[in-house]
């Protein structure tokens, strides 16, 4: 059989895998309906006999603003990725195009280490493929109707450990340990990002109150920024360079081939023509930028920060167009980049500097209420639980797969 018929089969099994699990994911959100409906009556008929009291409800820390943020922006950015992942060329292409590429200017423990996830997804690429499909949408589901308690921690520590698998398979460390690393390019990876941002979501509600939470994670942006800033000023790494051998314009040229709308090909093009032309002065307002936001960060002070945000979120604005050209086009995206995941981040670090959660306002640890007891008083709740379930299910109904080929294929 040739490879066309092959690529054919194994993206007919992809469709095909995905429609049968999607009969799953239909189910499991018609079950959450079901369970809802029961619930609400149950709540009615108690309330109808005045067996549930105005204590009924137990006491919830409510969410920290930037908590919210980060929750409800990096659940959207998982279901998103997880859409991409569904793209016809994910079992075929992902691997020859993107996974292995990733990993060519790394030392060679890490080439073999994405070699043997590559062998998993090469194995059995149908299967695989779809798999990602449901882990990255049932942990963006997840975190959406999950907005605090044991579920919603739960639901940061698996964006964690996902973020983190795919950071160090995937993405080969965000080529960290390769050339070329920069700030521009997507450096440090975006998994990582997503995976810090789980790691926030997973503390507990004391870590949001007060600032000094906001304030560690806009220093530590500020740190990183002026660590990035250093690597694109370091000299002999061809970022200072124009022309096609430069580093940064060789990499947009590049981009610019990528198929996407005209007006989008044509802002990105004229880009890498005006780097090649003016190579040294692309990358002195580069580094200059770099540093003047990474200190503002770093500073830590409200009024420094907001500037440093605004100006952050500008740069990110203008790298994500014009050097990372959006990061999902082209039929083999998976993901928007490091510029949207960082910009998030950066955001959300300034809002818990100045919206703090008072400590007075984290509910008292109490022995938790019986569920049903709980269940029927609180319909809201109920609703939260059980599609909380069902998230972790369709989680499961990708993951199980996944890790059954990579047991097979040892």
């Amino acid at each position: 059989m040739g490879n066309g018929h092959r690529d054919h089969a194994v993206i007919v099994a992809f469709q095909r895998d995905l429609f049968h699990q999607g009969l799953v994911v239909l189910a499991l959100g018609l079950v959450v309906l079901i369970a809802w409906s029961l619930t609400r009556r149950a709540q009615l008929e108690r309330a109808a006999g005045g067996q549930i009291g105005p204590t009924g409800a137990a006491a919830e820390t409510p969410e920290a603003p930037a908590r919210r943020l980060l929750r409800i922006g990096f659940g959207l950015l998982w279901i998103f990725d997880g859409v991409l992942q569904g793209q016809a060329s994910m079992p075929n292409s992902l691997v020859p195009q993107v996974i292995k590429p990733a990993a060519q200017s790394s030392p060679v423990w890490i080439q073999h280490m994405v070699a043997d996830a590559s062998r998993v997804w090469s194995s059995h690429p149908a299967t695989a493929a779809a798999a990602a499909v449901w882990i990255q949408i049932g942990i963006g589901v997840w975190m959406l109707v999950a907005p605090a308690g044991r579920w919603s921690r739960a639901a940061g520590l698996a964006g964690a450990a996902w973020g983190l698998i795919i950071w160090a398979g995937a993405e080969a460390f965000g080529q960290v340990f390769g050339s070329g690393l920069s700030f521009l390019t997507g450096a440090p990876g975006s998994a990582l990002i997503y995976a810090i941002a789980g790691g926030l979501i997973a503390l507990p509600d004391t870590a949001w109150t007060g600032s000094g939470t906001g304030r560690l994670i806009t220093r530590l942006n500020g740190v990183f920024l002026l660590a990035m800033a250093l690597l694109q000023a370091w000299p002999g790494r061809g970022f200072w360079q124009g022309q096609r051998r430069g580093t940064l314009s060789a990499m947009v040229h590049d981009m610019a081939q990528t198929p996407q709308p005209p007006l989008l090909a044509h802002a990105v093009g004229r880009f890498a023509s005006f780097d090649a032309a003016h190579g040294w002065a692309v990358n002195l307002f580069a580094v200059s930028a770099l540093v003047v936001i990474g200190a503002a960060l770093l500073v830590g002070r409200p009024a420094l920060a907001r500037l440093g945000v605004i100006a952050g979120l500008v740069f990110a604005t203008a790298e994500w167009v014009l050097i990372q050209d959006l990061g999902f086009l082209g039929g083999i995206g998976t993901d928007p980049n490091t510029a949207v995941p960082w910009a998030l981040l950066l955001v959300a670090g300034y809002v818990a500097l100045v919206r703090t959660v008072p400590a007075a306002a984290v509910a008292p640890v109490t022995p938790p209420a019986r569920w049903p007891d709980r269940l029927a008083a609180e319909p809201a709740y109920a609703l939260r639980a059980v599609a909380a379930l069902a998230a972790v299910g369709v989680t499961i109904l990708g993951a199980a797969p996944m890790a059954f080929d990579a047991l097979a294929s040892r």
